[in-house]
């Protein structure tokens, strides 16, 4: 009995001090918010400059990386579905009427939010929940279908999109790996989750369902690889999570250990990343491998959250919640596979007819080739020769006028060089 209360008390004092430890190393912190309504969408572009938006035509805005917000006038006073910046000027939001016909409404700004311009969607009968531009001409809108504008908005036309028994669920957000290929993500509750994927700029898009229940956000790695994690909105099914290594021709469904949902999810490093779900986040530490539960400050819902880059994050959720990362609580990594801080992507589509996009990350500000060679080694063209800072990068390589077979893409940067093959075909 002495043995056993020892034993007990030893595994109380342990689970004591780790709880203490965790709560010790929360890496979120809450900002002072000047809303005290549901804040469900955010949209960074840069480490500073962000909106979020969400009950009652509410959007706000910071500049110095959330010490402060702004409150905009949005001229509207329904529930902001989504937002969407290019850059520090040119954004877009979707709402919807709350009164018959529900119309769907898209606002516009071209400086920053100062003044925001609403027309109404074409077609009264959509129900418009995301948007999401390439540039300031090229964008989509999901909802009861996929429509895209080559216009800035003025115009919008339906994309293609194949038939089969989820093509025509509702689509919740977009995620462009290139302005080539891209996905959509959605589905239907207890029905199926879906997503759509597109190879050629969104001009027709292929459905499939992979999981039981809604996706409602999922992450790129590369031209290959994706994930997203689905789950039951009643609690009655594990959460699923979901990825694919074949550039979204097939997905994998694997249970995890947990329930909930997952609104939102972003990747801080190469490994590390997190979903928003609600009273908790998601963490993995593996690339998504494996994930863990981690208790948000002071039980806060959270609904979305967004990473600028390893040191800078920022979520937010019910009661006008703002959260940022503490850049002081966490580390950042170095890509394993990545030691001369340069990752170079298989190109997509390949094979490919007669154009394909080369895509590569690079860490820090540096000298950057990337040659196209034939298969006996002459270089055919030099696509890059100049100094980049840090970020990810995407060009097309055209491959009319040459004859279809094998070609190598070759990336170098001081005593860094790889090497991959790709194929022209006809």
């Amino acid at each position: 009995m002495i043995k056993f209360f020892c034993v007990t008390f030893l595994l109380f004092v342990l689970i004591s001090l780790e709880m203490i430890s965790f709560a010790q190393t929360q890496p979120w912190v809450k900002l002072q918010s000047p809303v005290n309504l549901t804040l469900r969408k955010l949209s960074f572009v840069d480490s500073l400059t962000g909106w979020a938006t969400g009950e009652a035509g509410t959007i706000i805005r910071t500049t110095d990386g959330g010490t402060s917000w702004e409150i905009q006038n949005s001229t509207v006073q329904t529930f902001i579905t989504d937002i969407y910046f290019l850059d520090r000027n040119f954004g877009w939001a979707t709402t919807i009427e709350e009164v018959f016909p529900f119309k769907s409404i898209i606002l516009k700004t071209t400086n920053g939010g100062e003044n925001w311009h609403t027309a109404y969607f074409p077609d009264s009968t959509e129900y418009i929940r995301t948007i999401y531009f390439l540039d300031t001409l090229n964008g989509f809108v999901g909802g009861s279908y996929i429509s895209y504008t080559t216009d800035g908005g003025n115009n919008w036309l339906e994309s293609e999109v194949d038939s089969n028994f989820v093509s025509n669920y509702p689509i919740y957000n977009f995620d462009f790996y290139n302005n080539q290929f891209g996905y959509a993500c959605g589905g239907r509750i207890d029905r199926a989750g879906v997503i759509w994927r597109t190879t050629n700029y969104g001009l027709n898009w292929n459905a499939q369902g992979v999981s039981a229940d809604e996706v409602f956000d999922l992450f790129i790695f590369d031209s290959l690889n994706a994930l997203t994690l689905s789950g039951d909105p009643e609690g009655l099914f594990l959460m699923a999570y979901i990825k694919t290594t074949d550039a979204g021709i097939t997905w994998s469904n694997d249970s995890l250990a947990f329930f909930g949902l997952s609104f939102a999810i972003d990747f801080r490093t190469y490994n590390e990343g997190w979903s928003a779900s609600g009273y908790k986040f998601l963490l993995t530490t593996n690339r998504g491998e494996s994930w863990n539960e981690f208790e948000t400050p002071d039980g806060a819902v959270i609904y979305d959250l967004q990473f600028t880059d390893a040191r800078n994050g920022y979520a937010v959720g019910d009661s006008g919640v703002i959260l940022k990362l503490d850049p002081t609580l966490v580390s950042v990594e170095k890509n394993p596979e990545s030691p001369n801080e340069l990752i170079l992507s298989q190109n997509y589509p390949n094979p490919f007819n007669p154009t394909t996009s080369i895509s590569y990350v690079v860490s820090s500000t540096q000298f950057i080739s990337l040659i196209i060679y034939d298969i006996l080694g002459n270089e055919i063209t030099k696509l890059i020769n100049e100094e980049q800072p840090a970020g990810n990068y995407s060009i097309d390589f055209n491959a009319s006028g040459l004859p279809c077979g094998i070609y190598f893409y070759q990336l170098r940067s001081g005593e860094f060089v790889q090497t991959k093959k790709m194929v022209y075909l006809k």
